[in-house]
């Protein structure tokens, strides 16, 4: 599969095949639009404006107890012409229409759009690293995701206790505003409507037989099929549709719950730390480290934000980037030769790498004590 947006299409069909890719190519990052990078913003989360109800798809993940609800692309295109904002005047309909349709040569324009419309296959595995933790690791704690888009792994860290505080930031205001917010609002608020649940519950005995022939007959799944089988497993390949009314007259009260358990943040991480003023218990990032020219503000933001001396911050990424010089080796490379103001350093161990052709680890960073 082609790593790559491919906004030029229609978004629905896109949303159902393509949001979630393998990166058998290189990453696509536009480096003609460079602008200065946006300063950091704390977003107002009761002031998010709301459609009367969301499209989203289901997101069901091996050994994640609950299914995950991400607002489908598709749903944000029809916001957006419902608002009446893709006239030519509404500089806010349009930023997030041209978002929407970036060139499929390009994931992400450095200083413009960092690619938070898009579920990155790194959080899948965070989310169910996560899952897999013993509860005392993952309850009662501060958290706080970075670059989340998406925010698959904030959902599940924000469904799994109910005393979590789950913060979370991203580069652009409009992938806040139209998908992270409308997330929290799926998996924590909302009553979610299954459409043609009882059809997939009668389909569902029957896969594993199937399986298990195909295994007898065909022997053991390559490698290179595995990205396949998991996007079935997730169901980005096949569409599972769910909705969810939100009554205007109960928005504010949905709006205000979910402040009070999380805050959002948009912009550069460079103003971030003094921006959120805490120490979180955990810190969740996927697929931040694809350049190295973003490696020195993610670590100084990680750095600042972590708690001492026991905080943990968990990095879901390729072992490569090809094309933009990320990875994982930059990013461990730096940590080693970075101190903070209290000449600590941090130190990643990994915890999780796949088995597929294009290799995704999770690292666990911590304080060198």
């Amino acid at each position: 599969m082609a790593f790559k947006f491919n906004f030029t299409a229609n978004l629905e069909e896109i949303d159902q095949t393509t949001s979630l890719d393998s990166s058998l190519h290189d990453l696509n990052l536009d480096d003609k639009k460079i602008t200065e990078r946006a300063p950091c913003h704390e977003y107002k989360i009761t002031s998010c404006i709301l459609p009367g109800a969301i499209q989203a798809d289901i997101l069901e993940l091996p050994n994640v107890d609950k299914p995950l609800y991400k607002r489908a692309l598709g749903d944000v295109k029809y916001q957006m012409a419902m608002q009446d904002t893709l006239c030519a005047g509404d500089d806010e309909g349009n930023n997030v229409v041209n978002m929407l349709e970036l060139n499929s040569n390009s994931d992400l324009v450095r200083g413009v759009y960092e690619g938070g419309f898009k579920t990155w296959e790194c959080s899948l595995d965070l989310v169910e690293y996560l899952a897999g933790l013993p509860k005392e690791q993952t309850c009662g704690k501060r958290v706080l995701e970075l670059g989340c888009g998406s925010a698959l792994p904030s959902l599940f860290m924000l469904m799994n206790d109910q005393r979590n505080q789950v913060d979370v930031q991203d580069y652009n205001e409009q992938v806040i505003q139209y998908i992270t917010i409308p997330n929290i609002l799926l998996n924590t608020v909302l009553d979610v409507q299954k459409s043609g649940e009882e059809n997939l519950n009668d389909e569902g005995p029957e896969e594993p037989e199937n399986n298990e022939e195909e295994k007898e007959q065909n022997g053991p799944v390559e490698e290179e099929e595995e990205d396949d089988v998991k996007d079935e497993i997730i169901g980005e390949s096949v569409t599972c549709d769910a909705e969810a009314e939100l009554p205007a007259e109960l928005v504010p009260t949905m709006l205000e719950r979910i402040s009070q358990r999380s805050k959002a943040y948009y912009g550069d991480w460079t103003g971030l730390p003094d921006l959120v003023n805490v120490k979180y218990d955990i810190i969740l990032t996927s697929e931040t480290v694809y350049s190295e020219d973003a490696l020195p503000a993610l670590v100084r933001a990680i750095q600042k934000t972590l708690k001492k001396p026991d905080g943990v911050c968990y990095v879901a990424a390729k072992t490569v980037y090809f094309g933009v010089g990320g990875g994982v080796l930059p990013f461990c490379n730096l940590l080693q030769e970075t101190q903070d103001e209290d000449k600590d350093k941090l130190v990643g161990e990994k915890v999780f790498e796949s088995d597929s052709t294009v290799k995704r680890e999770i690292l666990k960073v911590t304080w060198v004590r």
